[in-house]
């Protein structure tokens, strides 16, 4: 394949962890912790918590069972397993020894857990023990040498040495195998580097100038690179994460609430029925500083209502799974906008350190001018040298020059901001117009009987494909499909407007919060527009 990595290199900003010494690799922030955050708990679970001394040692201990099993540098350890302690174990152990930790997404299907089992060809694999009847059998992953559950895995480290094994990775040397979301079919594997944690570690936030006692938490799961940035930035912070994931809204603030976080993550959807819950209004939240979120921009009603009820700071976050999480950030002041600057809060922030972005004409392959739509472009440290053993994908995604093809429709305007108008592949060709469901989806969350929607493009005998919604209504309300239909011809051009609307109880999301169109389209693969 064409490396980005080997024809361009933009400086990269390097983390620095506790004692102040770049991170290179993932094993940096466990060993620049030693001494420092020893007694402090790491991971926190509903029925245990684990200290930085015990993570280390523990994983240490991973470590050297896995090295006299005759795992490598550059072997794979599979992970299909829920949020746990094992899991970061894995993840630091991996890093001890030069292997790759390759997480598995727990809700695929057996057939699709298989497959991604044969793209990644584990020598180890690790299932939690909700997981166990969704797992493959030993036999049934070519080359597996070892399945570990739980009660294996303890009796697996007991008596290995407690002292790192000290491999020193280069920065350059693959640490973890993430899956893509799997939006548009069967998941690639995407290469993630020590360069390319290390600069997302290096991220500060302004005005994050908080010194307590940090308690994170994400309620995501690890095997997205959300879930998993998250933790390993929360540590490098020497922060206290919650692994417990809540089953509900309510669960989720008094999680919040009794576990005093002080850093949260989520989806804006989340952040917006929090504050909608009656009892959030009276709640003490004095101890929450900041609420990351990123999926889609967040409607200024709902920043107002973040500001007033929970008191946080809000900061999104615009990136991919190749990109190792964000590559823009919009900071807590351009959540407080000043008269005129309303409009930048629709964006998804401008480029981080270390990032460049352009927008391309996804038919002429050259940058637009300022303002217009086309495909974003990312270039820089953060980016994944590749797929793994996919090399059609690197000569479809990647240029010579080290630049990214992203597949999102998205323009800058003159300030640098980035404003994301869908997957280029989601475009809807009406006529001779081209549609963004995005901006359709943002006109009809306007309308106050909707709750969520979601626009897809169907069959039109008369215009080649026309904008169909899937909604969701706000509950209570009895809003029709013509209403809908009629409303929003007043206020944007009738070819954007849907030509139909269904109601359902749920939009179908990934365990990330991304909305699945893929499924939609499967399931209206029927609807044709009304001739």
């Amino acid at each position: 394949m064409t490396s980005a990595r080997q024809s361009y290199e933009l400086p990269a900003p390097v983390a620095e962890g506790a004692q102040g010494e770049p991170i290179r690799n993932l094993a940096d922030i466990l060993r620049q912790r030693r001494g420092i955050s020893d007694d402090v708990v790491a991971l926190k679970g509903s029925d245990f918590s684990e200290t930085y001394r015990e993570l280390d040692t523990r994983s240490s201990q991973l470590a050297h069972a896995l090295r006299a099993d005759g795992i490598e540098p550059g072997d794979r350890i599979a992970i299909f397993s829920a949020n746990n302690q094992y899991f970061m174990e894995i993840v630091f152990a991996a890093a001890k020894i030069g292997a790759i930790a390759a997480p598995i997404n727990t809700r695929l299907s057996e057939k699709e857990v298989l497959a991604l089992m044969g793209t990644c060809e584990p020598k180890v694999l690790f299932v939690g023990e909700a997981e166990k009847a969704a797992a493959p059998a030993q036999d049934a992953v070519p080359g597996l040498a070892r399945l570990l559950d739980a009660q294996s895995y303890e009796e697996y480290i007991a008596g290995q040495p407690t002292d790192d094994p000290g491999y020193e990775a280069t920065p350059d040397e693959v640490a973890v195998l993430l899956f893509s979301s799997g939006t548009t079919g069967l998941p690639k594997g995407i290469q993630l580097t020590g360069r390319n944690f290390s600069t997302n570690l290096a991220d500060k936030i302004p005005g994050d100038d908080y010194d307590g006692p940090r308690v994170a938490m994400a309620p995501v799961p690890f095997f997205h690179v959300t879930g998993l940035t998250s933790a390993l930035g929360s540590m490098n912070k020497g922060s206290t994460l919650i692994l417990r994931l809540p089953t509900g809204i309510a669960d989720l603030m008094s999680l919040l609430i009794d576990e005093k976080v002080t850093h949260a993550v989520g989806v804006p959807t989340i952040i917006q029925m929090l504050t909608q819950l009656p009892e959030a209004k009276d709640a003490d939240w004095s101890h929450l500083k900041q609420f990351g979120y990123g999926g889609a921009p967040m409607p200024l009603p709902v920043i107002y209502a973040a500001h007033e009820v929970l008191g946080c700071e809000l900061v999104q976050g615009y990136g991919l799974t190749e990109t190792c999480a964000a590559v823009t950030a919009l900071w807590p002041d351009d959540h407080r906008p000043k008269p005129g600057r309303e409009r930048q809060v629709g964006s998804v922030g401008k480029a981080l350190p270390g990032v460049e972005i352009k927008i391309v004409d996804p038919a002429t392959k050259q940058e637009v001018p300022v303002g217009e739509r086309g495909e974003v472009y990312v270039r820089g440290s953060r980016v994944t040298p590749g797929y793994w053993n996919r090399p059609e994908e690197d000569a479809k995604a990647f240029s010579e020059d080290g630049w990214f093809a992203t597949g999102d429709g998205g323009s800058l305007d003159e300030e640098g901001y980035l404003y994301l108008h869908d997957r280029i592949k989601d475009m809807i060709v009406t006529g001779a117009e081209n549609v963004y469901p995005a901006e359709v989806e943002s006109t009809l969350s306007g309308h106050p009987g909707i709750a969520e929607v979601a626009v897809i493009g169907v069959p039109s005998e008369k215009w080649g494909e026309s904008p169909y919604a899937v909604a969701v209504r706000r509950p209570g309300a009895q809003v029709t499909a013509e209403e809908i239909i009629d409303w929003s011809r007043e206020q944007i051009a009738h070819y954007k407007c849907p030509v139909g609307v269904t109601f359902v109880d749920v939009l179908p999301r990934n365990p990330n919060g991304k909305l699945l169109k893929r499924v939609l389209r499967e399931q209206f693969s029927d609807l044709a527009a009304p001739v």
